[in-house]
């Protein structure tokens, strides 16, 4: 009987193990390092509070801004994040926003959902708000739409309209709860993008995304994971907060997770704490390698909804996998595509070749005239398929997945570690030495020393 490595990967929320042979050539990416968890959170979150980073401590902004009958807005990221950080804070920071002088009524609870569909009243519960402030809060809730109740208030240097949520512009102090993280375009998601494109209206994000298209490479090289110098998507989303801050008073709590854990805790300033996050993350994300892999396997886990959203693993897992090697993606994708404008592109193109695909996909959909939501992942996706087969475990229909996103349906034979076991045995059949790497985090940033 063939042994097994100890490679846990999720399907939605179920672990998989036991399907990599111990012989094969292959290797478990998780990050190295003592990173430990906060584990008397409480006492952190109340000393970040008051030890801020380029901010007032949070009390006494409440005491300056706040006035009874007036909203304190919770920003919370939607069921596409994993929402750890929030379930973990919220029951302890409500209490403390109350004893800070601040009425329990006026609390508000926005979810920034972007231009994702709206999380149902289940999805906040457990996804976002946890059972007990849920349980507390629930009439307090309010997601955000990002085609109505929205207001602008100015634009950006770089021509972008600044709309954002009138619940959020009408209240008297926001204070984001964020998490930060590495983003494929924009360089760091947290911070800022709860506001642009958390809470902004349509226009504004359908402005402000193309500015990371470029005719030549499908995206320019300043817009890409973990870079945000030069970028012209992040950049354009920190100049609307910082509009945004000059009339409104804005606090930024952020977490940065390791391991499903809360491994740093900082509060204040949000373009500060934005341009920390960066750094913060290296230790925490970035897996160096001698060379790329000729298969990557990747899982985005639970947060694998929809095909859009399981974009993020095909990404990460292309930074690992040599250029004519495979990655085969983990994803339920249980919503189907997930984003009408990604759908409609990629029937529009599936007679194309893929360079030819990609000239008219950036040509024709991705001006700031033309350009829809969902419009930047078929850049993303045909960039990737010209250097790498995409293979995938899913939930969605198999035969719209390959003959309109050029991905190869692998069907579940057996329990899924059968299938997996199946998978591993085919490709090693056909490639004895062949690599193989694992990443159960899609969040992680693979740097190859060979390129």
């Amino acid at each position: 009987m063939a042994e097994y490595m100890d490679t846990p990967i999720d399907y939605g929320e179920n672990e998989i193990n036991d399907f990599i042979p111990k012989n094969a050539k292959a290797k478990y990416l998780e990050i190295k390092g003592d990173f430990p968890e906060i584990v008397k959170i409480k006492e952190k979150l109340y000393e970040v509070l008051e030890k801020t980073i380029d901010s007032p401590p949070l009390e006494e902004i409440i005491k300056k801004n706040y006035s009874k009958g007036k909203a304190v807005i919770i920003l919370v990221d939607d069921n596409t994040r994993p929402n750890i950080h929030t379930r973990i804070l919220l029951p302890i920071l409500f209490p403390k926003i109350i004893e800070y002088g601040v009425a329990a009524e006026d609390l508000k609870i926005l979810v920034a959902c972007g231009t994702h569909r709206p999380p149902t009243p289940k999805e906040v519960e457990r996804k976002i708000l946890g059972t007990i402030i849920w349980n507390k809060y629930k009439d307090h809730v309010v997601v955000h739409n990002c085609d109505e109740g929205v207001k602008q208030i100015g634009t950006s240097s770089r021509g972008t309209p600044i709309i954002l949520n009138e619940l959020a512009l009408e209240s008297c102090l926001i204070i984001a709860l964020t998490d930060s993280e590495y983003h494929y375009f924009a360089g760091v998601a947290g911070t800022v993008k709860s506001f642009f494109p958390g809470i902004a209206g349509r226009k504004t994000i359908s402005r402000n995304h193309p500015k990371a298209f470029t005719i030549e490479t499908g995206f320019k090289a300043e817009c890409r994971l973990g870079n945000t110098e030069g970028n012209p998507v992040i950049q354009d989303m920190k100049e609307m907060v910082q509009i945004v801050m000059k009339t409104k008073a804005v606090f930024c709590i952020d977490a940065i997770l390791h391991e499903k854990k809360i491994a740093l805790l900082n509060a204040g300033n949000i373009i500060s704490l934005h341009e920390m996050a960066g750094g913060l993350l290296k230790p925490l994300r970035i897996i160096e390698v001698n060379k790329p892999a000729d298969l990557v396997i990747v899982t985005t886990g639970e947060l694998g909804l929809n095909l859009y959203q399981a974009g993020k693993g095909v990404h990460a897992a292309w930074n690992a996998a040599k250029k004519g090697g495979k990655i085969l993606l983990l994803a339920k994708a249980q919503d189907g595509v997930g984003n009408q404008a990604y759908h409609d592109t990629m029937i529009a193109i599936k007679e194309m070749d893929l360079d030819e695909a990609l000239s008219w996909v950036v040509a024709n959909k991705c001006s700031e005239e033309t350009f829809r939501i969902g419009n930047q992942k078929p850049v993303d996706l045909l960039r990737i398929l010209k250097d790498n087969q995409i293979d995938m475990i899913t939930e969605m229909d198999h035969k719209e997945l390959k003959e309109v996103f050029r991905i190869n349906p692998i069907e579940i034979e057996g329990t899924l570690q059968e299938t997996l076991r199946n998978y591993v045995n085919a490709f090693l059949a056909e490639n004895p030495e062949g690599s193989i790497y694992i990443m159960a985090d899609a969040g992680n940033f693979v740097k190859s020393k060979e390129n």
